[in-house]
């Protein structure tokens, strides 16, 4: 049986290598690779704008012709895939064998000159016969060998300059392009772009490779291409994590200055011995693990080695709080922090396009926006939690060829996102926390011991005191200095003022635990819905197709008890806002507690409920605030059961008092807290922090419940108690202690 084989029109290959390098700093980082992977200690990129012509030129290992034809001429062969490391021990950055293309994207003319151990010649090509020629194997390109040097070849370079630099270091191997008949308009503008992207492609403190970009008028010091970098930060952490999951991290504090009083502030502000130390520039270490750092993952996630340097800086402040917080000087800092700004990840020590690059849609790749955005608190906020805003960090991200499954796109923008690709941008967030806890825990400390020390609170002291001698002295004084009348209905007012806006903050807890339950139960919601809506259909088909009475009935029949769902499901979401329940009233905790567990059997017939009101709690309340502890804790407990498939449900809850204070004792038989939350069970008491995943192993918790739990028992001057969770095996335990508001 004969045999035909294939071909492919050089217009498709040439497509291939377009759509792969698309645009002009791509193509120029492409061929600076390959000057690397040539194992070249210098890269020479020179634009002599008065012939219109680009020259790329290094002293690697050169080529033969062998390896021309054999590799670089074979679109999409690369010997790079199984040989990858260098003769000096570099790690060669590509595999897709289409680099080479970068030429096209650049030029329509390349002249090539190339010296290698034992070879010398000059290749050539018009890549704009990609265009007019059908079939790829009709493509020809014209080699010549030659004894020039690289210096001859060069010849025509109009900068002295570039000249000896070339004499310098282009004396032996190496491999030049000349590049003609240009495809962009090379501005001033442009070219600072290329240099800015230059600038990135290799990490800070890169040796053994330079980089020079000429123009005709460039001196060789100020060619000389940088990499990006500020020693000046706020907050510096070094990660590394290991191919078993293991993570190492460092923590640096280098935003505060105590000077001589660093004991006495640090007394003041109750700062422990560990931190004196911090404070003093001794790193804080951290051994921990990627279970620790991503709770509840379903999989085991193989993500290879990954290390890392991530920088926190601020760019303004207000004077006070230079003072109140000891911040050191960085009036220096705002000019460095323009081109630094953002995540970099480098493979093998080059730049992985775009991300962290300003202006590109991968700038902000983690979403620290948006994060932003949904925790806009400071960080001396008594609850909240700060999140650093992505204009305020940097850092490098390594990974290497080692990362199989966070492969390059061949496109070479971006890593393809698989979900390990996911899950790795979810470790890095969970790297940076560690700079925004403790960040928050110094300044929160600061700002506490502020409040004691500083004169306010005598100042209102003393005013109160003006006032109540005022009323006392009122019969004696004809003409006091302060008006009390006037006084006392402004500070009546203000105090209905507080009275609504804490009104209305309660509202607002109660609306989020009512979207916390509905997110929860949402699956459950919309089969519901579908099943409702497939009934009713069933049913108007019977009747007007069939004019079938009595199977019609039956069919309506079948959905009620779904009506009955919804009506239980509108209980336990929209009970706690009505608006009887938005006044303080005095109220039996038991029967608030009663109500709750009875809407949640209606739709939870499968848990049994054992509550035990040991005493009596009558207490002035908010109904909706006790109503949201009891749903916020119950939502969570039953999003336990589902996932972790617990047969024999239960929910104990408890009430009574201790003589000093009330309590709630909460307790569920489900999967209890993970290893890494029982070390330190009052994390998940904070802002934002939730374990709770999908199938697909992303995160879908609010971290919104247990935190309004705990704002709520605040202003009743209560606390909440996670501490039997360290040692329990099962089951998760909320004991709950708290007296009366003050409002």
């Amino acid at each position: 049986m004969p045999k035909i084989p294939f071909n492919v029109s050089a217009k498709t290959a040439r497509l291939i290598g377009r759509e792969n390098i698309s645009n002009l700093e791509g193509a120029i980082s492409e061929l600076v690779k390959n000057s690397y992977d040539a194992d070249a200690p210098i890269c020479i990129i020179y634009y002599e704008e008065s012939t219109q012509s680009l020259w790329i030129m290094d002293n690697g290992v050169g080529m033969t012709p062998q390896i021309l034809t054999a590799h670089w001429m074979t679109i999409g062969y690369s010997s790079k895939i199984t040989n990858y490391v260098t003769n000096c021990g570099r790690i060669q950055t590509g595999e897709k064998g289409i680099g080479r293309f970068a030429l096209d994207r650049i030029a329509s003319s390349c002249t090539m000159h190339s010296i290698g151990d034992s070879s010398n010649f000059i290749w050539s090509i018009n890549w704009d016969l990609f265009s007019s020629i059908d079939k790829i194997t009709d493509v020809y390109a014209d080699i010549e060998y030659v004894k020039t040097s690289h210096f001859e070849f060069c010849s025509s370079i109009l900068n002295k300059n570039v000249i000896d630099l070339i004499k310098e270091k282009l004396s032996g191997k190496g491999t030049c392009f000349k590049l003609t008949q240009l495809r962009d308009n090379w501005s001033n503008a442009l070219i600072d772009k290329i240099i800015l992207s230059l600038s990135k492609l290799l990490p800070p403190n890169t040796h053994g490779f330079q980089i020079y970009l000429f123009k005709e008028d460039t001196i060789k010091e100020k060619a000389k291409i940088d990499s990006a970098f500020i020693d000046s930060y706020d907050y510096k952490v070094f990660f590394e994590l290991e191919t078993n999951g293991n993570c190492d991290i460092t923590l640096y504090r280098n935003e505060f200055d105590f000077g001589a009083n660093l004991k006495e502030i640090s007394d003041e502000a109750k700062f422990n011995k560990d931190d004196l130390n911090y404070f003093k520039g001794i790193p804080k270490l951290i051994n921990t693990n990627i279970k620790e750092l991503l709770p509840r993952t379903q999989k085991n996630y193989d993500l290879g080695k990954i290390t890392g340097e991530i920088y926190f800086y601020k760019i303004v402040t207000q004077d006070k709080n230079e003072a109140k917080y000891f911040y050191k000087d960085f009036s220096r800092r705002k000019g460095d922090l323009k081109d630094i700004t953002g995540i970099k990840i480098y493979r093998d020590n080059f730049i992985v396009r775009p991300y962290g690059f300003k202006g590109s849609p991968e700038f902000d790749w983690l979403d620290l926006s948006a994060r932003r955005a949904r925790s806009p608190a400071s960080p001396s906020h008594k609850s909240g939690s700060w999140k650093v805003h992505n204009n305020q960090i940097s850092g490098q991200i390594y990974l290497s060829r080692e990362n199989k499954n966070l492969p390059d796109k061949s496109s070479r923008e971006g890593i393809i996102e698989t979900p390990e690709f996911i899950i790795f941008k979810e470790f890095i967030i969970s790297i940076i926390k560690f700079i925004e806890e403790d960040r928050q825990y110094v300044i929160r400390k600061l700002n506490i011991r502020d409040e004691n020390i500083n004169e306010r609170g005598k100042k209102l002291n003393r005013l109160k005191d003006e006032i109540e001698q005022t009323f006392q002295n009122k019969s004696q004084n004809e003409s006091p200095k302060i008006d009390a009348k006037q006084v006392k209905e402004a500070l009546d007012y203000q105090s209905e003022k507080i009275i609504e806006l804490e009104e209305e903050m309660g509202l607002l807890r109660a609306l989020a635990t009512t979207g916390i339950v509905v997110n929860t139960y949402i699956h459950e919601i919309k089969t519901l819905t579908m099943k409702l809506n497939l009934g009713v259909k069933e049913a108007y088909e019977l009747l007007k197709e069939d004019n079938d009475v009595e199977n019609a009935l039956k069919e309506l029949a079948k959905i009620r008890p779904l009506h009955e769902s919804f009506n239980s499901w509108f209980s336990v979401s929209l009970e706690s806002i009505k608006k009887d329940k938005r006044k303080m009233k005095l109220l039996k905790l038991s029967q608030i507690i009663n109500s709750s567990i009875t809407t949640w059997k209606n739709i939870n017939k499968n848990i049994e409920f054992i509550f035990d009101p040991d005493q009596e709690i009558e207490i002035r309340c908010f109904s909706y605030d006790f109503e949201s502890i009891i749903n916020n804790l119950i939502t969570n407990s039953v999003f336990m059961f589902k996932t972790n498939n617990i047969s024999n449900k239960e929910i104990n809850i408890k009430i009574g008092n201790n003589g000093e204070y009330n309590f709630i004792k909460y307790k569920d038989n489900g999967s209890g807290l993970l290893e890494s939350f029982k070390k330190n069970p009052d994390k998940i008491l904070e802002y934002g922090v939730t374990d709770k995943r999908d199938a697909n192993d992303e995160i879908i918790g609010t971290g919104l419940g247990l935190w309004i739990v705990k704002n709520i028992i605040s202003e009743y001057k209560g606390y909440v108690d996670l501490s039997k969770n360290k040692t329990s095996n099962d089951g998760f335990i909320i004991e709950i202690y708290f007296k009366g508001r003050e409002i």
